[in-house]
């Protein structure tokens, strides 16, 4: 005897879910958690809660009709807070949100409340990755809803609220010369600025890193060795040579606190005004704190990250005639568009024929 329908069904919803975890194991840690919020945001956005058989018949069913209200649906909703406000009253900016004279909706330009079109594009990437893994696994879906010929997502890259702010380079060496090297926490900072600046780093690289990982080449030069970057892969990156000296300032303390290779390069301070070292490996978030008071402090603004520093070498590297290509090797993107999205954010400005935009008087 065959199965009955309601046996056939719950066999497909298990096996819906099944490639659905398997797929999302292969993601880093971080990957998975966003990934597995934005299933479960699209199971609700359906009607049902995931991980249940009517969800798994939902996702099997969805069309790129659905997509499309999912995308309209996304717009509306709450997001992270402008860094700009506007002083306009909520109700004239709704009313423009809604209606405009030729009757299309607003385009955005990072000054709503709502969920930015980064936001968007980067949910749409996901559940499209996971429709084309699901497709491919035989599980009763023959098209992706979320293709991007059919359902265009947002453009990333217009109308962002945060956009990286770059670091004027006549502050870096004052911002990294700040932290008292009198002090192991002093020299502990110094070297995490110097580091960010230097290298190019991302912050999850910097707090990742072991006393182990800073090497040196026979002939002398100073690198890094980073385990499991964003591009998934290991790299070795150089460093400068006043990077290298902060660096080793910092090593020497790691080692009279008896730290080995395998232990973590940067870690917390605790105790009063924060002196006294501990064995904990320093977060994410400790880092994000210490860039902002030295850089508040030297004047650089308040909307500069970790990752303006980033930005900052990349394009102090162009704008000192380093090839793009070579500067993708430091910058270890995965293409070279990226770094040249960089070079726009300077050159576009400074090389602009707008500057030598004059007129003269109107002869009588």
């Amino acid at each position: 005897m065959g199965s009955s329908p309601a046996t056939q069904s719950t066999t497909d919803s298990h096996r819906v879910w099944l490639r659905i975890s398997a797929f999302l194991s292969l993601k880093s840690p971080a990957t998975r958690v966003t990934y597995s919020g934005i299933i479960s945001e699209w199971c609700r956005f359906l009607g049902t809660e995931p991980g249940t058989n009517a969800s798994a018949a939902k996702i099997v069913a969805a069309t790129d009709l659905h997509a499309i209200a999912f995308r309209k649906y996304l717009e509306g909703m709450p997001g992270e807070r402008p860094r700009f406000q506007s002083s306009m009253p909520r109700s004239a900016s709704k009313e423009i949100l809604i209606s405009r004279r030729d009757g299309r909706g607003k385009k955005k330009d990072g000054l709503e409340s709502t969920q930015s079109n980064a936001t968007i594009h980067k949910k749409f990437a996901a559940l499209r990755r996971i429709y084309r893994m699901l497709v491919a696994s035989n599980v009763g879906i023959t098209e992706n809803p979320f293709e991007a010929d059919r359902v265009p997502p947002p453009p990333k890259d217009a109308g962002r609220k945060r956009p990286t702010q770059m670091i004027d380079f006549d502050l870096v060496m004052e911002i990294i010369s700040a932290p008292d090297p009198a002090t192991a926490k002093g020299r502990r900072d110094r070297a995490l600025l110097a580091l960010l600046f230097g290298a190019g780093l991302r912050r999850s690289e910097v707090v990742s890193l072991r006393v182990g990982d800073v090497r040196r080449t026979s002939t002398g030069t100073t690198y890094l060795y980073l385990r499991h970057t964003k591009a998934k892969r290991d790299a070795e990156q150089a460093v400068p040579d006043w990077t290298a000296r902060f660096l080793s300032d910092w090593i020497k303390d790691r080692q009279a606190q008896n730290a080995s290779d395998g232990d973590h390069l940067f870690i917390g301070f605790s105790g009063q005004g924060g002196k006294a070292p501990t064995d904990r490996k320093m977060s994410d978030t400790g880092l994000y704190l210490i860039f902002k008071q030295y850089c508040l402090a030297a004047g650089a603004g308040a909307y500069v990250t970790p990752h303006s520093a980033r930005a900052t070498a990349i394009t102090k590297l162009l704008s000192d005639g380093v090839p793009h290509r070579v500067v993708q090797e430091f910058s270890r993107h995965a293409s070279i568009q990226m770094v040249e999205w960089y070079d726009k954010r300077r050159f576009d400005v400074e090389q602009s024929p707008a500057k030598g935009l004059s007129y003269g008087k109107r002869r009588s």
